[in-house]
């Protein structure tokens, strides 16, 4: 495949709302490097973020959410031949990892404090062509699109991750325990698939009804879903005891519930559905969480965080995808539309996920 000299790219700029259209020179991969020719990106909350300058007002191309064809390789990665040329993949937003410090050694490599994050730190994917780790990427079927492939490499492996923590540290097995997702956008949509498809009881939780619209249309839907503007917590709590199995004994509630919503009133709320001992997983990214000791204190409630997983999971959450038919529902726009999609996410009645898509 003939490599271009130039390619073209959205990159941030002065406006915190747009992004600036530029041409630029095709990066080289060396190392560990390998070079996508993009086929999808994803645009992520996280990209709204560093537009409006939260981490620090980078100039860099948006995106953390990559697939694409491999069309050049590093040193290293040639010798490594976990990616080839020619294969379709999904990449992540690490990159330049140490592989010395506490965290890569005796934690995992995502929390390394010395790695660049692609759309943060550094150029991302909004672009024809772009660099990942060819060390964290995972290969994708014959029957998944790009199209699909890229969300699932935040927001999918994010959800998909703060799924498996849920169930293992509160020990939900299928059919027994219930656990919820709070907010239904695009991290929470693709999780109740997620939950369903791995056998968990899964409960849908939204203030909107296109969202809870949405988690409904799926092949893989909850069990339940509540909208939160209208059903209170000891109502909503009656309707999850009614799938518990006959001669349950407990507390009423949910036994985990992983928060994607950002409002301070779907904190409250999600506190409230915790049985006593329960689990809260964060995973949102609000400016502030309000919590009060009594949930700590006299109900014994947990609260962890959450982060995206390595590629082993992103190549789990790829694999179980394409198995069991979940889906993202997308919104396509491409480069030359970048303002149409930066505007459509805040518009009234969005659901599901932008992703720029090339050619």
């Amino acid at each position: 495949m003939s490599i271009p000299t130039t390619m073209r790219a959205a990159k941030v700029g002065v406006d915190k709302h747009y992004y600036d259209l530029v041409t630029l020179p095709v990066p080289q991969p060396k190392g560990y490097e390998c070079l996508l020719k993009i086929g999808a990106a994803g645009f992520c909350h996280t990209d709204t973020m560093v537009l409006e300058g939260v981490f620090g007002g980078n100039k860099v191309i948006g995106s953390h959410e990559p697939s694409g064809t491999v069309v050049a390789l590093g040193e290293d990665a040639e010798r490594d031949e976990r990616v080839k040329l020619g294969q379709r993949v999904a990449g992540m937003l690490k990159r330049d990892v140490c592989f010395e410090c506490s965290d890569c050694k005796l934690v995992d490599w995502i929390y390394c404090q010395k790695g660049l994050n692609s759309g943060l730190d550094i150029d991302g994917f909004f672009s024809e062509y772009a660099i990942v780790d060819s060390r964290f990427c995972a290969t994708l079927p014959d029957n998944m699109s790009f199209e699909q492939a890229a969300p699932l490499t935040c927001a999918g492996l994010t959800i998909y991750k703060a799924i498996k923590v849920a169930v293992e540290k509160k020990g939900i097995l299928p059919g027994k325990g219930i656990l919820a997702i709070s907010g239904l956008g695009a991290l929470g949509h693709l999780g109740t698939q997620m939950a369903k498809a791995m056998g968990y009881t899964t409960i849908g939780i939204d203030a909107r009804p296109g969202p809870i619209s949405l988690a409904n249309e799926m092949k893989h839907k909850p069990d339940l879903t509540i909208d939160a503007s209208k059903v209170n917590v000891e109502k909503a709590k009656e309707m999850i005891n009614d799938l518990r199995p006959k001669g349950y004994f407990g507390w009423e509630g949910v036994d985990a519930i992983i928060m994607c919503a950002d409002a301070v009133a779907s904190q409250r709320y999600a506190i409230n559905l915790l049985v006593p001992h329960g689990l809260m997983v964060i995973v949102a990214q609000p400016p502030t969480y309000t919590f009060e000791f009594r949930d700590f204190i006299f109900k014994d409630i947990s609260v962890i965080a959450s982060m995206h997983g390595n590629e082993i999971q992103l190549q789990e959450c790829v694999d179980l995808c394409a198995k069991e038919g979940i889906r993202t529902e997308t919104t396509t726009f491409t480069l030359d539309q970048h303002k149409e999609m930066c505007d459509a996410i805040h518009q009234d009645g969005w659901k599901g996920k932008a992703v720029m898509v090339f050619e």
